[in-house]
């Protein structure tokens, strides 16, 4: 098996210590290269020989562009996900709720009873989509409920648009309560 290289022509003018050339079927690394003459330049190689280059043009080796890295596999990060999309073996995955265990693990969930540990190395098993859950005190989902209760039973203006807009008002004052709620554990007056 053979390498290829890729050979750029480039004016001579334009060569810099570092570049690789072809020379007599042969590739050689610049050291320094300057004028000779009005029609020539002498080009210095590492192994302490030199040319004198008439032509305008040189055959520039092309360093060949670096294998790409490898993808790292997508892996969730967050504490607490839903899967979306997964598999443990033959078992679909999806939809069920997983906690992180260590860097490398979920612990999953059905309807509140662990059920298995899915592991990101584990070769029959894996998470490929997921979205990220926050975990919110029960007594501020009560309360953010009573507050949209209250909205409803609220006297509304009379224009449409206006009642729109005072429900949008009191809808965002009720979900900044609930992160407050959320944040500090204590209830909102």
């Amino acid at each position: 098996m053979t390498d290829t290289i890729t050979i750029r022509p480039t004016p001579a003018a334009e060569l810099e210590r570092g570049m690789l050339i072809r020379h007599r079927g042969e590739t050689r690394q610049i050291v320094r290269a300057g004028e000779y003459d009005e029609n020539r330049i002498v080009i210095y190689f590492h192994d302490g020989s030199d040319v004198r280059w008439s032509d305008s043009m040189v055959d520039v080796v092309v360093p060949p562009e670096p294998d790409p890295e490898p993808e790292a596999e997508a892996w969730p990060t967050e504490p607490v996900i839903r899967v979306l999309d997964g598999h443990q073996g033959s078992r679909d995955i999806g939809g069920l709720v997983a906690l992180r265990s260590s860097m490398y693990a979920y612990r999953l969930f059905d309807g509140g009873d662990e059920i298995g540990l899915v592991l990101r190395d584990q070769p029959d098993a894996g998470i490929e989509h997921w979205e990220s859950l926050s975990v919110v005190p029960t007594e501020a989902v009560r309360t953010l409920a009573a507050r949209l209760t209250d909205l409803d039973s609220a006297d509304p203006r009379t224009s449409p648009g206006c009642r729109l807009i005072v429900r949008a008002m009191r809808v965002a004052e009720a979900a900044r309560s609930l992160v407050q709620v959320a944040d500090t554990g204590e209830a909102v007056e």
